[in-house]
């Protein structure tokens, strides 16, 4: 009978998860595509194929969704930087890796993060924030990688840097929501080649000898970048 019963209450946790799980994908596609402020319980509700009632006995209230709907963005975001990141041949390698990362996100995120300052800013705060500062830190060992590497110059600040690399790549500091909130639909591709024109000029800037003939030599073929 405890066995029966224990398999039983699995089952239902592991459906109560998976729509936990939907729920939140549902959300996460409204809320980038219409922005947060856009988007209803009613709408996501009916998404999902679910009642509004189903809808809050798993989710307290609208805010509870977001958070939770933004703390899996910001996983996914993670898994797709750190894998690529951990494949990099070196800290040049990775902040080309960084610059397209940070240039699709803020693509991909800005009605998210248009009303997440508008109307979560707590939420923005406690998640967003936190997130920001672990891309300064990887921008940091990053740079410090590369002065080890014999790549970036030794004389560098990594720590002023790194703060100043992952400003203007990912533009979540306030100071910049009102150029991302200003700006209009843009080529994704098009837009992904300038920043990374851009980041290696930058880059080749603060690297030794060894580091700009390993820029100049990759640049020649940009696909094997």
């Amino acid at each position: 009978f405890y066995l029966k019963f224990s398999l039983s209450l699995l089952r239902l946790k592991n459906k109560i998860m998976e729509l936990k799980e939907r729920i939140v994908d549902t959300a996460l596609r409204l809320f980038t595509d219409l922005g947060i402020k856009s988007v209803r319980m009613d709408d996501i509700a009916s998404v999902c194929g679910i009642s509004k009632r189903t809808l809050y006995e798993q989710f307290t209230d609208r805010e509870h969704l977001v958070r939770q709907t933004i703390e899996t963005y910001v996983k996914q975001q993670e898994a797709m930087l750190v894998g690529p990141m951990s494949r990099a041949e070196n800290a040049i390698d990775e902040m080309w890796i960084m610059s397209g990362h940070g240039t699709e996100f803020k693509t991909s995120a800005r009605n998210l993060m248009i009303d997440l300052l508008r109307f979560y800013p707590q939420i923005f705060e406690d998640i967003v924030r936190k997130y920001y500062e672990q891309i300064v830190a990887c921008s940091e060992a990053c740079l410090r990688r590369g002065k080890e590497q014999g790549m970036f110059l030794g004389w560098i600040d990594e720590t002023i840097m790194a703060r100043g690399f992952t400003r203007y790549l990912y533009g979540l500091h306030r100071d910049f929501s009102e150029r991302i909130i200003a700006a209009g639909p843009v080529n994704e591709s098009s837009q992904l080649d300038e920043m990374r024109m851009l980041m290696m000029l930058f880059v080749r800037g603060i690297t030794t000898d060894e580091g700009r003939a390993y820029i100049d030599a990759k640049m020649k073929d940009r696909k094997q970048l």
